[in-house]
C-alpha cells in the first residue's frame, strides 16, 4: 500500500508540479521502473501508469530514460497478466508519442523487434511502425547505417511467425519502398533469394485488414473469387513490384485450390475456436483435433496451412507447459504426414521449434528435439539447411548446439546436389564460430559441435574448404587448421 501511495504521489507531481521532478528525474525514473517488475500486480500496474504520466508531462526530458524503460515494459508484455500486458503496451505508445522519435526507434530496435518472444516482437513492431511513420521515409533514408538496419528488420518482421507482426513488417516495407533509396538498399542488403521470398510472400498473403484479430474464415457462399484461396490475393507493393511484371515470382507454383465447403468451413472455425480458447484443456483439445484432421483430411489442412499455422504456432509457444509440449509432439507427427505442404510456413516452423530447444522442461525439450529431427527427415533438406543457417545468429545455449549438430548432418546430404547452397549458408556459420573469441556457450560443448561441422564440410568439400577459408581472417584459418 505504501508503494502504491508513493507511485500515486509521483503521478500527481507529474501532473501538477512537473518541475519538481526534473531536478531528480533520474532517481525518480529508476525508482518507478524498478516497481514495474514488482510481484504484486497492483504495484506493477501503478508503476506502469506512473511512467506513462511522466512521458506525457515531461515529454523529451524523458529521452535519457527511454532505453531502460522500454526494455522493462517490453519484458512485461510476455510474462505478466493480460491487464499488465495491455498497460505496458499503452505506456510504450505514450512514450512513442512524446519522446524524440529517433530515441524511441533506437530503443525499440535494440530491445524489442529482435526479441525471442513472439509477443514482445509483435508489440515492438507495432510501436516501431508508429515511430517510422512519424519520422517519414525521407528522413529515415538520410542515415545510411540506420536505413540499412531498418530494411533488414522490416524484412525479418514481414516473415515473423505471428500474423500481426508480419502485418507490421509488411506496412514498414510498404512505407520504405516509397523512397528510391530504400528500394536500392533492399536489393543490396538482402540476398536475392530472400528478396524473392519476402516479396512473393507479401504478394501471396496480402495485407490483413484486422491485424489485432484472428484471421476470419470466409463463408464460401458469400464469396467465390474464381476458386482462389484468400491468401492468393496479390496487392501491389510500392515501387518494387506489380501484379504483372515481377519476373522472379514463382508463377509455376501458383495453383488453383477449391474453397472449403460449408461443412469444412465450420470445421475450421471450430478448430480455430478451440486453439484460441482461454482454458488450457480446451486448447489441448484443439491441438488434438488438428492432429486428427491431418490424418483424416490432409488436403483440407494443406490448402489452409498458412491460416491454420497462425493459430497453431501460438500453442507451440503457449505459456501452459502441457499445451506447449502437446503442440510440439503433434508438430513432429504433422511434419511426417504433411511434408511438402508445410513449405509455406517453414520459416515459422523452424523458429517455433528452435525457440523451445532451451527449455528446462524435459518434456518440452524432448518434444522440440523430435520435431527438429522430423523436419530433417521429412522436409526439403535444402530449405531446412537454409533456415537452420539463418536462425544461427539468434540462437544460444542448448539450441545453438542442437541446431549446429543437425547442420552437420544436412551438409553431407545437401552438398552433392546443391554445393552452392552449402557454401552460401553453412560456411558463414562455421566462419562465425571460428572467429568468435567469446563462445556463446561453454567452450567444451561448442568446440565439439564446431569440430563436427568443420569435418562434415571438409569431407563434403575437400580442399575447397581451405580455399574458401583463405579469404577469412588469420584466426579463422588457424582455428580451422587446428580442427582438421
Amino acid at each position: 500500500e505504501l508503494k502504491e501511495k508513493g507511485l500515486l504521489s509521483i503521478k500527481c507531481l507529474a501532473i501538477s508540479h512537473s518541475k519538481v521532478l526534473l531536478c531528480r528525474l533520474r532517481e525518480v525514473s529508476l525508482a518507478v521502473t524498478k516497481e514495474v517488475t514488482s510481484l504484486r500486480s497492483k504495484v506493477s500496474h501503478s508503476a506502469i501508469v506512473a511512467l506513462g504520466e511522466l512521458f506525457v508531462t515531461l515529454k523529451k526530458d524523458m529521452d535519457s530514460e527511454v532505453d531502460e524503460v522500454a526494455q522493462v515494459l517490453l519484458q512485461m508484455v510476455w510474462n505478466s497478466p493480460e491487464f499488465i500486458q495491455k498497460a505496458a503496451s499503452q505506456t510504450l505508445g505514450v512514450m512513442v508519442e512524446n519522446v524524440t522519435p529517433s530515441r524511441a526507434m533506437t530503443a525499440l530496435m535494440d530491445s524489442g523487434v529482435q526479441h525471442r518472444h513472439v509477443l514482445v516482437r509483435k508489440c515492438a513492431a507495432k510501436h516501431l511502425l508508429t515511430v517510422m511513420e512519424k519520422i517519414g521515409a525521407k528522413k529515415l533514408a538520410a542515415t545510411p547505417v540506420r536505413a540499412e538496419k531498418l530494411v533488414r528488420l522490416a524484412v525479418k518482421l514481414a516473415q515473423d511467425c505471428h500474423k500481426d507482426t508480419r502485418y507490421y513488417g509488411w506496412k514498414m516495407l510498404h512505407m520504405l519502398m516509397s523512397h528510391q533509396k530504400f528500394n536500392r538498399l533492399l536489393e543490396q542488403s538482402v540476398s536475392t533469394r530472400d528478396l524473392k521470398d519476402i516479396l512473393a510472400r507479401i504478394k501471396n498473403k496480402g495485407i490483413e485488414d484486422h491485424e489485432g484479430e484472428p484471421p476470419p474464415v470466409e463463408n464460401p457462399r458469400k464469396r467465390r473469387n474464381n476458386g482462389l484461396m484468400p491468401q492468393a490475393r496479390m496487392p501491389s507493393c510500392g515501387g518494387l513490384e506489380s501484379t504483372s511484371d515481377v519476373p522472379f515470382l514463382h508463377r509455376s507454383k501458383v495453383h488453383l485450390m477449391l474453397l472449403p465447403t460449408v461443412e469444412e468451413t465450420e470445421l475450421l472455425q471450430k478448430l480455430y475456436d478451440l486453439l484460441t480458447a482461454k482454458e488450457f484443456q480446451i486448447r489441448m483439445e484443439g491441438v488434438a483435433l488438428l492432429l486428427d484432421l491431418c490424418k483424416s483430411s490432409p488436403r483440407l489442412i494443406s490448402n489452409n496451412i498458412v491460416q491454420i499455422f497462425d493459430y497453431f504456432v501460438l500453442r507451440i509457444c503457449d505459456y501452459n507447459k502441457k499445451v506447449k509440449q502437446q503442440a510440439l509432439e503433434a508438430l513432429a507427427l504433422m511434419i511426417a504426414m504433411l511434408r511438402d505442404a508445410l513449405n509455406p510456413v517453414l520459416i515459422r516452423l523452424v523458429e517455433a521449434i528452435t525457440n523451445n530447444l532451451n527449455s528446462k522442461h524435459l518434456g518440452i525439450y524432448g518434444a522440440a528435439v523430435k520435431a527438429l529431427e522430423a523436419s530433417i527427415a521429412h522436409l526439403d533438406k535444402v530449405s531446412v539447411l537454409k533456415e537452420f543457417s539463418n536462425r544461427m545468429s539468434q540462437l544460444s545455449g542448448q539450441a545453438l548446439l542442437d541446431v549446429t549438430e543437425r547442420l552437420s548432418v544436412l551438409v553431407a546430404r545437401v552438398y552433392p546436389r546443391s554445393p552452392e547452397v552449402v557454401q552460401r549458408y553453412a560456411l558463414p556459420v562455421l566462419w562465425s564460430f571460428l572467429g568468435n573469441k567469446v563462445p556463446p556457450v561453454r567452450s567444451a560443448n561448442v568446440r565439439t559441435v564446431v569440430a563436427k561441422l568443420a569435418k562434415a564440410l571438409h569431407e563434403a568439400m575437400g580442399s575447397k574448404l581451405r580455399q574458401h577459408a583463405a579469404s577469412q581472417p588469420q584466426n579463422v584459418v588457424k582455428n580451422l587448421s587446428n580442427i582438421l
